[in-house]
């Protein structure tokens, strides 16, 4: 049977909390002389209970604590605080941790919820994608955009495995003259058109209300 979960905060019952102190103590004692006997290593403990009037426990005496303890603070700085961590730090870096998982948990709803968007778009559920807000269309724009440059690059592997090379597209404007074209740019600026033609196709297909969705996304 699975242990209960504890929940770090002070007992308030005080002779809850006395039981408990106790039995914990016993337990980190018994923990500390395993490690101690299982890896051959010099180890202690020192506890102070509740109260200024209360000796503290020891393991596993005083004379051979105050050695440990001497052995330590004979290090350097550098090596006795590189893997040295009080309660503070400890909690610190639990709590970073989960705020750590809690941001990954919300970018993979965030990728999960756009593509249940486009999917909605695509079937034509969601015409003009009514009542959507600006955030949710702006990740639907990245996402068709990563999916068409995903397309170019697989049309661009599919060419050069037939030999050929997808042709960039040219200038819009240009100040310069234009010199008549070659045969080679004529074919190259065909092929062109061909690829834009079978791209403005797979976004029509992909997102019937593309033109709206531009539209309201730069709104």
């Amino acid at each position: 049977m699975a242990r209960k979960k504890v929940n770090l905060q002070l007992i308030t019952n005080s002779s809850t909390r006395r039981a408990t102190y106790k039995k914990r103590c016993k337990g980190i004692m018994k923990k500390t002389s395993e490690l101690a006997t299982l890896c051959g290593i010099k180890a202690c403990v020192v506890v102070y209970g509740e109260g200024e009037a209360q000796q503290p426990e020891v393991w596993p005496s005083a004379s051979e604590a105050r050695q440990v303890l001497k052995k330590f603070k004979d290090m350097p700085e550098l090596g006795r605080f590189k893997k040295m961590q009080n309660q503070r730090d400890f909690l610190q870096g639990r709590i970073t941790r989960l705020r750590d998982q809690v941001c990954k948990l919300d970018r993979e709803n965030c990728e999960i919820e756009t593509r249940d968007l486009l999917y909605e778009s695509m079937e034509g559920r969601r015409p003009g994608l009514d009542g959507t807000t600006v955030e949710k269309l702006t990740s639907l724009s990245s996402l068709v955009e990563m999916k068409m440059a995903r397309a170019r690059e697989l049309l661009q592997r599919l060419l050069v495995g037939q030999g050929r090379t997808l042709p960039n597209q040219p200038a819009l404007f240009s100040s310069q003259p234009q010199a008549s074209c070659t045969y080679h740019e004529i074919q190259g600026s065909a092929e062109l058109e061909e690829f834009h033609s079978l791209e403005q196709e797979w976004l029509t297909n992909l997102v019937p209300n593309g033109g709206e969705l531009e539209a309201m996304v730069n709104s």
